[in-house]
């Protein structure tokens, strides 16, 4: 039985220590980006909220996400969403779990949670960044409804996937502009009726930015015998540089 709670100023310690632990069990580190004291303190006060969940007394994963409102740091300046929807916006910031605890859904529990709290906000627009380099992570945020609409480079150059998501409503649905086969549905994890598809190896750094300017958006993750791939539907994002979400 695990417990899931909303996470206080005085839980600082915890948090650090978790996301310590995460980090050092990790093989490839450049992959998880651990937050300083300053920002998880941010976010455990009135600029974000923070959740744990426990298992037996221990804190085995957590979730944060961070309002950026006027602070400097604020992913939507990487789209073009206008400067006046700045502060209804969210980043879906860190997710972590425990290496032993991975594979019972925690994700899932801290991203349902998180995203129905967040209805009882002004929060509009939700962004998150992923590495392409960790399909797993790329996988949660697709399962939360995000989609990878941008190739960034972050946290000292780092290359990320930007992930955007509409809140509360989610992404809205378009009818089919072509009929794909019933097996290239099946491959992308999509359903026949969808629309254009295509998919592109999470390694091919310049075909997925072309991609992404041209008006696709990630679906979904497939992994086959050359590897992950991001599979993408051609649509773009649902604002403009003059209104906020259709």
């Amino acid at each position: 039985m695990f417990d899931l709670r909303r996470l206080e100023p005085e839980d600082l310690g915890l948090i650090l220590e978790l996301q310590e632990r995460i980090r050092s069990g990790l093989a490839d580190t450049s992959t998880f980006q651990t937050s300083t004291p300053e920002f998880i303190s941010y976010c455990l006060a009135d600029g974000g909220h923070c959740y744990g969940v426990s298992r037996g007394g221990e804190t085995v994963a957590y979730r944060m996400v961070y309002f950026p409102r006027d602070r400097a740091f604020n992913l939507a300046k990487d789209t073009a969403l206008p400067p006046a929807e700045y502060s209804r916006v969210a980043h879906w910031d860190t997710i972590a779990v425990l290496p032993q605890w991975r594979g019972f859904q925690l994700a899932r529990l801290l991203n349902t949670r998180a995203l129905a709290d967040l209805v009882e906000t002004d929060i509009r627009h939700l962004l998150a960044t992923s590495s392409p380099a960790n399909p797993h992570g790329v996988r949660s945020l697709l399962e939360a409804g995000f989609r990878p609409v941008r190739l960034v480079r972050k946290f000292g150059g780092r290359l990320r996937f930007l992930c955007y998501r509409p809140s509360p409503a989610g992404w809205p649905t378009e009818g089919p502009t072509e009929r794909p086969s019933e097996r290239s549905a099946e491959r992308s994890g999509e359903r026949p009726g969808d629309g254009p598809r295509r998919s592109v190896s999470l390694g091919a750094t310049e075909e997925l930015e072309r991609a992404f300017q041209d008006g696709w958006t990630g679906t979904a993750i497939v992994i086959d015998d050359s590897g992950p791939r991001l599979a993408l539907r051609h649509q773009p994002l649902p604002f403009d540089d003059e209104s906020s979400p259709r």
